[in-house]
């Protein structure tokens, strides 16, 4: 939705831009037929670059969607019956077209399969030049033939073929993130790999012919009913190239690479081109152009726009998050420890303390449903290397982390507490209640980092690695350590952005301490009251990982059923009754 959004307004200030500088609609129209294109460039997208069929025919789709949309505008009274009729037509025939050509022709592959392609496009234009109907066809009514022509009928079909240009913009994306999309590109990455996921060739071949035959013959419509004139040669070789250009240089994965490579191939030309360049040199400037966006972004324009976002402007986008959320005011209150470092925390309530530690990526606000504990002074702190304290040299470990919330403690006067860890937090606590015993009465683990370490492998430091340089990517993390509200956006937002207040480094040290973890032999005679809470669905830590966790300590084990890894944000409730009910038992 966020994509579609952002293309929306992107198309509309192009617009508003464009009608600024040249002081008037001309521009529009050239934008409204740029995206006309872009239609049948999406569907050029899904067939060669999510299912990896070089097509060169689909030209010919666009031909059958604009010539039976006149024909029917001619035979039939009234304007409208006879658009939507020879629409619906132009659809049906481009659907049985694709059916028919592609069923043979889509059991070939690459080079023979365009060979094939060419021979139906050619076929096409041959077969509409034959066709005892005037060519070319002019004064076909305009799709707003109730608006005079002028102003008002310009800017009305900029933001009408906007409007369908986004829909099957939302349609292609919905196809593409579908278990459709899925085994599209299972066959564009390996057909062999397909066939062996069970997955049918010729069947979701033919399903993507279609499909973006579908998008050809509507751009052909469109065409039709805005341009006003039709001929043969429109639609014939040389508007097949131009398709399978718009892919190349906009991008043949992203859908936004039909728009791009639309404005490129059929807007630079008419907006610029035309009436910049020497008579004669316009083929030649064209060329210089591909050759030039060839070289430079061989991924297209829309993918090479995506991989420098990620590479290149990710971190700083990521930094200036950072600077502006920790220039936030929040409440809470911060204490010098004797290690002269500065802890962050917030408390609520009066009584026997109550100790939350956060887990990795966190800080206190992960607590923020949970402060009001009946009959405890409720204290969460930020960890060093987290949200609002200290930056040490520490990063990842386990037992230093211990040590300042020791200190942290002497500098409250809160000994001995009650301590309750999530996640790597759990981690912390253990390794504080087995070094520093007198400091701790008792003990709630939640989703515990595992005593005896997590088992990691190459491929999820490749992940973290891409987490710490990727705004997205860690939302998407942080949402999945949501669990059941992984949904809720504002709160994602607002974890993420405490998120990026960590300490870098911790993103990969913090991994390879709990990696390398093993508090067993610590745990031999532990004598501190121990409750482990293991979340049902948890996709991070098993729950037998938390039941070997709870035998070495000589604790008891709860498994809550229906929540995942972060018990205090998915039900509140619940996760106090469990801190109060334990320290009654």
């Amino acid at each position: 939705m966020r994509r579609t959004v952002f293309l929306a307004l992107a198309i509309v200030a192009s617009g508003v831009l464009a009608y600024l500088l040249t002081g008037g609609t001309y521009a529009l129209g050239s934008l409204s037929l740029v995206m006309v294109w872009a239609i049948a460039g999406m569907g050029m997208v899904i067939i060669i670059g999510n299912t990896g069929q070089l097509s060169l025919g689909h030209a010919a789709f666009m031909g059958i969607g604009a010539y039976s949309t006149a024909m029917f505008i001619e035979a039939l009274p009234g304007v409208y019956p006879g658009m939507l009729l020879g629409t619906l037509v132009g659809l049906a025939i481009a659907v049985v077209f694709a059916l028919l050509i592609g069923l043979p022709a889509l059991r070939l592959r690459g080079y023979y399969l365009a060979i094939a392609t060419i021979a139906f496009g050619v076929g096409v234009e041959q077969a509409i030049r034959a066709v005892p109907f005037p060519n070319p066809v002019f004064n076909i009514p305009h799709v707003l033939g109730g608006v005079p022509a002028g102003y008002m009928r310009d800017i009305t079909t900029f933001f009408l073929i906007a409007a369908i240009f986004l829909v099957f913009f939302t349609i292609g994306r919905v196809i593409l993130q579908s278990p459709f999309g899925v085994k599209f590109r299972m066959i564009r990455d390996s057909e062999v790999a397909a066939r062996s996921y069970g997955t049918n060739l010729t069947r979701n071949k033919l399903q993507a012919f279609v499909i973006s035959a579908v998008f050809c013959a509507i751009a052909g419509s469109l065409f039709a009913v805005t341009q006003g004139v039709l001929q043969p040669r429109t639609f014939g070789l040389m508007a097949a190239i131009d398709l399978l250009l718009i892919v190349i240089i906009g991008g043949a994965i992203m859908l936004e690479g039909g728009l791009i490579g639309s404005f490129i191939i059929v807007g630079l030309p008419a907006l610029v081109l035309e009436e910049i360049a020497p008579a004669g040199s316009l083929t030649l400037i064209y060329g210089v152009l591909l050759i030039v966006f060839v070289v430079a972004l061989p991924s297209g324009i829309a993918t090479g726009l995506v991989l420098v976002w990620h590479r290149k402007l990710q971190p700083p986008y990521m930094a200036a998050i950072r600077f502006v959320h920790k220039l936030l005011p929040v409440r809470g209150n911060t204490v010098v420890t004797k290690s002269g470092t500065r802890m962050f925390y917030t408390e609520k309530g009066e009584g026997s303390p109550l100790l939350y530690l956060h887990g990795n990526t966190g800080s206190h606000q992960w607590f923020r449903e949970v402060m009001d504990v009946p009959g405890y002074r409720t204290i969460a702190v930020d960890l060093v290397n987290f949200g609002r304290s200290d930056r040490v040299e520490v990063a990842g470990d386990i037992d230093a982390y211990a040590d300042h919330v020791s200190d942290f403690i002497e500098s409250l006067d809160i000994g001995p507490c009650y301590l309750v860890g999530h996640s790597l937090g759990a981690g912390v606590a253990m390794s504080l209640a087995m070094r520093h015993p007198k400091k701790v009465r008792r003990l709630v683990l939640v989703d515990p980092a595992p005593i005896d370490g997590m088992e990691l492998d190459d491929d999820f430091y490749a992940l973290i690695r891409t987490i710490r340089n990727s705004y997205r990517g860690l939302r998407s993390s942080i949402a999945r350590s949501m669990g059941t509200r992984a949904k809720d956006t504002r709160l994602a937002k607002r974890l993420s952005r405490e998120a990026l207040l960590m300490n870098e480094e911790g993103f990969i040290k913090h991994a390879k301490a709990l990696a390398s973890l093993d508090l067993r032999d610590r745990a031999r005679g532990f004598k501190t009251p121990t409750l482990v809470v293991h979340g049902g669905m948890d996709p991070i830590v098993s729950e037998e990982q938390s039941r070997r966790t709870a035998e070495a300590l000589g604790a008891e084990l709860t498994v809550v059923d229906g929540v995942g890894h972060a018990l205090p944000i998915e039900d509140p409730e619940h996760f106090k009754e469990v801190v109060a009910g334990f320290d009654v038992a």
